[in-house]
């Protein structure tokens, strides 16, 4: 998962490998492996960004799925209060409203459509499905990730 990840990462990031950084570059470091979760062919590590001379840096997740192929990045979000993946008391961002499903993937029901800023509780590990990694919501069914903030 980290061999896919990272490189997919740094990329999007314009950031090196931290063992190689220096001057004003950008650093990257995949962090605890304590931080990491995977689902049903969906997983993130954790990771931290910050410049050669230390200080300043933002926690970050990278998001990843895997298939028959093996595992493929989808994403890295970084901040400097992160909280940590996505979890309780989580925002819902959208414009217009985010479709809840009764199961992950494109093919479920929509059980409900929830608008920007509802706060939500993500209670389980990612799952991948038709192109999209899904959180289920505690009580409310399942979302894809790009809608959570």
């Amino acid at each position: 998962m980290i061999a896919a990840g990272k490189p997919a990462a740094e990329l999007d990031l314009h950031a090196v490998d931290a063992k190689t950084c220096s001057g004003s570059q950008v650093c990257f470091q995949v962090g605890s492996p304590s931080r990491a979760m995977v689902g049903t062919n969906a997983g993130t590590f954790y990771a931290q960004l910050g410049g050669a001379s230390g200080g300043g840096g933002a926690a970050c997740f990278v998001f990843l799925y895997d298939d028959a192929a093996g595992w493929h990045y989808v994403n890295v979000r970084c901040a400097q209060a992160t909280g940590d993946i996505p979890g309780p008391q989580d925002l819902v961002k959208v414009s217009g409203c985010a479709n809840v499903r009764d199961a992950p993937g494109l093919s479920s029901h929509v059980v409900a459509c929830l608008s920007n800023g509802t706060v939500v509780d993500v209670d389980s590990a990612p799952i991948y499905r038709d192109g999209h990694i899904w959180w289920h919501l505690s009580g409310r069914g399942w979302m894809a990730h790009e809608f959570l903030t």
